[in-house]
């Protein structure tokens, strides 16, 4: 309660601190709260006292005026702080009047002597009923507080009669609706319309008014009176067709757009709990491909919009936050945002110019609305753990497969293996042998240790409302997430103002500010220098190490696992999580005011100023211990600022005569970013007391620094067409000049133009029931890449050591060669789709093909030696992406139970057209680009089973069969490419894809009354993921732990095992270590990345409970998964380099998570 009691204040000195008359305001809702104690004043009639008690509670109460003309009351007899009911007996019981409770919860006044004739009948029937509109604060409420009824009351009729009405139920174009739900208002009961749109249904009386719904259309009630036939005639709903889409640098109607963009509300994220709001995408646009490059909290996810359409410029979208394009979010308030639109067609990203073609993701953040003030809570408690963990040997079947791969060592070098083990030539140390015959019983899963449940919390406030000149919209926001390794989190504060006001008839302004701080505590990605360690993440040196061999030995101290026999040389995974400290603090300040002034009724000018300051902080420390090879202690510390200004200036023109609409964009934008960071380290530290650089006396062995600056000025301008809202046209272009690009490119013109035809409103198809809306759309585009370097146009200096008379001396030299002529990269694409609605948009269907090109890609390429450089940065690459894109939205039940299904296919293919002058492949890790090929292929040597005896081997082909690691049987046999009969380098070759054959999503929603249910699934089939560590013990040497699926490998020419599985070997031979098929998992997957169940609480507890709302729900993210996959996710990247895709590294798993939330309004 302290909590809520600062944070309620907070919003105070917010609101109060912005504008004057915000304090004005919360001022006068202290005064209304005020009230809720008893009323003291002088005596007042009892109708004026029944009209303040109907207003205060929202709720009917009805009476005949001879039972209450004359009457007065005592002034303080009201109390608000109790119910209605309390209030009324109060009131009427002293004057003899009772109240009775009728069915649509309003209430009749009656006289003693007529309420005890209804209790002895039992019988009561209501009054009437009066509808009660919402209502607001600054609205008079005109309902009238009695009414005049007939002389006899209803209710001394004993046994009324029902009486029996039918109709027939049609839409505009006089045709008979099926299925209309028909019910009585202020009751239950009710019944649907037959095949021809016929129903019957009794009422209780001439009053009864009868509700008709039905799906696309707009409900309508009719009253049923003295008719005993009530025909009615339904107007199609064509609010979907109305809704608004954010489009860049304006809105258009559903109904009218002409490019592909995909939609997704803040209903649909609201509950899921995600860290950022990039996560929330996931399986839920098509076209739009999510994946997770770490689990860790904070860590951005990899996003890729229709394809990679880049090499080395980077592949990821841009982001628009309230106007202000950036590229980063990772302080931004998921709850806070109202809408998210993703623009993925050249017709929607070309008026973002040169950093358009990877796709725009337009975020716009909750506004205020005019009213009373609005106060919600919003909050929720979670745990997690990891979603997956791979099924890894345990001690027992490690220890033998240790022994196995000692034994073929011996055997193959010629050696005895008929003594005992531990004195071979190459000896089995004794602890495998201790497994082995049961004296060492141990099976400690080091993962245990490593993985933990995390909590995951969030508490948010807001408050909205104002009047109809000035809005607001205020919430802070605490978000603590640990992550599910040890000593890993990510903390989040935030406070959001945004504020509305129409100043004058003509001049309106917006105003927007974020303050946020974020601290994360992560983990070393590639472990701490020395040993392998220096090579793995902490999870995938947890991963080899034996079951026989604990992270903590029986003291609790940390097992030091240098030096082993049995073990590669790593450092302790647990240690390193818990005792080195790698922070980075953060603190962002994102703003911007828009003003609108209406120069003529059809003309609009805007001004928006935007800036972002970031200030970062971070340090690293890894402390001298005996467990980390006893190396010194090293620590580092860094600092950043960028500053990023936004000035922008358009005029939007809307006009419409007759059937012809046209609005006009013109605009000039000019945005500039300076950044400056440094960063220090040191390893003389005299101790690990202190993990910061003043403990090391100025003893600073390395430091940097850097400034740099990138500006961007732009022209823009779009006209959109229509006619009769029945054939469109869409057109824009924008000119950028960039400072990134040589003084010979400095400017680019990306134009655009799209058609759309809605067939739906022809005449031939005018009259079709079936068809609710179809619309052809199509469009071209040019857009471009500005990412890169802000600096790679010049040529550089560096500083190079060289000897000079047995001394080291430095000079400077040339570093890089510049290129005048340097450019943005460059799309064109062409889109085709198709919307169609049917059966009154119940069923909603849209169909994307696309293909783009992407031209002058920057490329490193071999230049003549004259020149006195061997490469140079040149535009010269081209890849080509082509797709299919497939919506579909239903509504499959909407009765009592309502159930509708959002559902997504993707698919699209990657290829290389060009490479350089030669066309040269780029060779990444174990990945190739290459001409005629996607972006990064998986590139090795292919597997054809192993070598299961001598007549195998005699087939050849062999590796290496000269040497002592050949060929042997029991060992892999690869594929022979060319045909030489031995394995080498000209044998490597594409060996799979990174990229799903389609991938898909799909989210059913369920309610019933105050219940519902939220189902969201998510997947791919046909790609493959490099898996790293399915090499070591997978791959022969049995000094890190293997996988369990090998352990059905090569034993002996009897026993071959699953005729896959090579045997394994201390010194590994046949080329059981390269890169090839045995790394390769799959990466089809089914995941169910979301549940979540919902409860409101009915209005009737609330109110006791003094509140306005309550919502109750239960989340669950990522809790089941199936797929074949050996290793943690099948759905990952390790980096975001286009050129190495479906690399898994094991660094830091997936979480999935049980949530337990609350909605409360106050």
């Amino acid at each position: 309660m302290k909590k809520l009691i600062r944070m309620l204040l907070l919003l105070g000195v917010v609101l109060g601190g912005v504008r004057p008359g915000f304090s004005q305001l919360l001022a006068s809702a202290h005064q209304i709260q005020q009230k809720e104690g008893p009323v003291k004043t002088s005596p007042q009639k009892l109708k004026d006292v029944l009209k303040k008690l109907q207003d205060h509670y929202a709720i009917d109460i009805l009476f005949f005026d001879r039972n209450v003309d004359g009457l007065v009351v005592a002034g303080d007899v009201i109390n608000y702080k109790v119910n209605i009911e309390q209030n009324l007996t109060a009131v009427l019981k002293p004057l003899g009047l009772r109240y009775r409770k009728v069915k649509n919860g309003g209430y009749v006044v009656v006289s003693k002597e007529s309420a005890e004739r209804t209790e002895a009948s039992n019988n009561l029937s209501p009054v009437g009923s009066l509808t009660s509109p919402d209502r607001f604060d600054n609205e008079v409420d005109s309902r009238p507080a009695s009414m005049n009824l007939p002389a006899k009351l209803p209710t001394e009729k004993l046994a009324p009669v029902d009486i029996p009405v039918q109709g027939t139920v049609t839409d505009d174009k006089g045709e008979g609706l099926p299925g209309v739900s028909i019910v009585i208002k202020g009751s239950q009961k009710g019944t649907t319309s037959d095949a021809e749109g016929k129903y019957k249904i009794d009422v209780p009386n001439v009053s009864a008014i009868l509700i008709f719904s039905y799906v696309g259309y707009l409900p309508q009630e009719a009253t049923v009176g003295t008719r005993t036939t009530v025909d009615v005639t339904l107007k199609a709903d064509d609010k979907t067709l109305d809704e608004i889409v954010v489009v860049g640098y304006g809105t258009v109607k559903k109904k009218d757009l002409t490019g592909s963009v995909g939609v997704i509300s803040s209903k649909e994220v609201k509950d899921l709990g995600v860290t950022r709001i990039e996560q929330g995408l996931a399986g839920r646009v098509a076209g739009v491909q999510v994946k997770a490059v770490s689990g860790e909290p904070g860590a951005a996810p990899q996003i890729r919009v229709r394809g990679i359409g880049s090499i080395s410029a980077g592949a990821g979208p841009l982001y628009v936050v309230d106007g202000f394009p950036t590229d980063n979010i990772q302080t931004l308030n998921p709850n806070d945002i109202e809408t998210l639109d993703i623009l993925k067609d050249a017709s929607a990203t070309a008026i973002y110019g040169s950093r358009g073609s990877n796709g725009v993701v337009i975020i716009n953040t909750k506004r205020g609305k005019s009213g009373k003030a609005n106060i919600t809570l919003d909050t929720y408690y979670g745990w997690q753990s990891v979603s997956k963990v791979p099924i890894m040997k345990n001690s027992i079947e490690q220890a033998n497969f240790f022994y196995d791969g000692m034994r073929n060592r011996n055997l193959d070098a010629g050696n005895n293996v008929s003594g005992n083990p531990t004195t071979w030539t190459f000896p089995v140390p004794a602890i495998i042998m201790d497994v082995r015959e049961g004296r060492n019983t141990t099976d400690e899963n080091s993962l245990d240790k490593v993985l933990i449940t995390a909590p995951q919390r969030q508490i948010q406030l807001a408050a909205t409302g104002g009047t109809e000149n000035v809005r607001y919209a205020v919430s802070g926001e605490y978000f603590n997430q640990d992550g599910i390794i040890v000593n890993s989190g990510f903390k989040r504060y935030s406070l959001r103002t945004n504020i509305d006001a129409q100043l004058s008839k003509r001049l309106s302004v917006k105003l927007s500010l974020n303050p946020s701080y974020t601290d994360q505590r992560s983990l070393p990605s590639t472990g701490v220098s020395g040993g392998t360690a220096a090579t793995l993440g902490i999870v995938a040196s947890a991963l080899q190490v034996h079951n026989f061999r604990p992270l903590l030995d029986a003291n609790g101290n940390y097992f030091n696992y240098a030096g082993l026999a049995d073990m590669a040389d790593i450092y302790n995974p647990l240690a390193v999580a818990r005792e080195t400290i790698t922070s980075q603090k953060g603190f962002r300040f994102l703003g911007n005011i828009n003003a609108e002034y209406q120069i003529l009724p059809d003309l609009k000018f805007n001004v928006q100023l935007g800036g972002s300051l970031l200030n970062g902080k971070g340090m690293y420390f890894v402390p001298q211990r005996v467990y980390f090879a006893n190396a010194l202690a090293l620590g580092t510390d860094n600092a950043s600022m960028i500053t990023n200004w936004l000035t922008e200036y358009t005029l939007n023109y809307t006009k419409t005569i007759g059937k012809h609409s046209l609005s006009a964009l013109a605009g000039y934008t000019v945005q500039k970013e300076h950044g400056e960071s440094n960063l220090l380290s040191s390893n003389k530290f005299p101790n690990n007391l202190v993990p910061t650089l003043s403990a090391v006396g100025g003893l600073i062995t390395n430091g940097t620094s850097s400034v740099y600056e990138w500006s961007l000025l732009s022209y823009l301008a779009r006209v959109n067409y229509n006619y009769n809202s029945k054939y469109y046209l869409t057109t824009s272009i924008r000119t950028d000049g960039s400072s990134r690009f040589g003084t010979e490119n400095k400017y680019g013109i990306f134009p655009s133009v799209a058609l759309a035809w809605r067939i739906s409103d022809e005449n031939f198809l005018k009259n079709t029931r079936a068809i609710s809306e179809l619309k052809l759309r199509t469009s071209y585009g040019e857009t471009g890449n500005n990412n890169i370097g802000n600096y790679d146009q010049y040529g550089t200096i560096a500083y190079e050591n060289y000897g000079m008379g047995g001394t080291v001396a430095s000079a400077i030299a040339p570093g890089r060669i510049g290129n005048p002529s340097l450019t943005w990269e460059k799309q064109t694409s062409v889109n085709v789709g198709v919307d169609a609605s049917f059966f009154n948009s119940r069923v909603n269907v849209s169909v994307d093909h696309f293909q783009s090109r992407n031209t002058d890609l920057l490329l490193n390429v071999n230049i003549p030696n004259n020149t006195g450089f061997s490469t140079a940065l040149q535009n010269i690459g081209e890849v080509k992406n082509t797709g299919w894109e497939f919506v579909l939205s239903t509504v499959n039940v909407d009765k009592k139970i309502r159930w509708s299904t959002d559902f997504n296919l993707s698919s699209y293919r990657n290829k290389v057209v060009k490479l350089g002058p030669q066309g040269d492949p780029i060779y990444s890790g174990n990945n190739v680009t290459m001409i005629g090929q996607p972006i990064g292929m998986f590139y090795g040597f292919l597997v054809n089973g192993i070598f299961k005896n001598q007549a195998d081997l005699d087939k050849g082909p062999l590796y290496n069969p000269t040497g002592s690691d050949r060929s042997r049987v029991g060992d892999v046999r690869f594929v022979d490419i060319n045909g030489d009969g031995v394995i080498n380098n000209a044998d490597k070759t594409i060996m799979g894809s990174p990229y799903p054959d389609f991938f898909y999503g799909m989210t059913n929603r369920i309610t019933y009354k105050n219940l519902s249910l939220s189902v969201s699934v998510q997947g791919s089939k046909g790609n493959l993921i490099y898996n790293t560590s399915r090499g070591g013990g997978n791959s022969g040497r049995a000094r890190v732990r293997g996988y369990a699926f090998s352990n059905n490998y090569w034993k002996s020419e009897q026993d071959p095992g699953d005729g896959v599985t090579p045997r394994p070997n201390d010194s590994p031979t046949g080329g059981v270590r390269l890169p090839s098929q045995l790394f390769l998992d799959t990466g089809t997957y089914l995941r169910i990345n979301n549940i979540t169940l919902a409860y409101v609480v009915p209005s009737a507890i609330t109110q006791k409970l003094g509140l306005g709302s309550l919502r109750v729900y239960v989340n669950s993210n990522n809790p089941f998964l199936f797929t074949k996959n050996t290793a943690f996710n099948p759905d990952v990247s390790t980096t975001d380099n286009p050129l190495t895709p479906g690399v898994e590294a094991n660094d830091y798993p997936l979480p999935k998570s049980l949530m337990i939330g609350l909605n409360v309004g106050f």
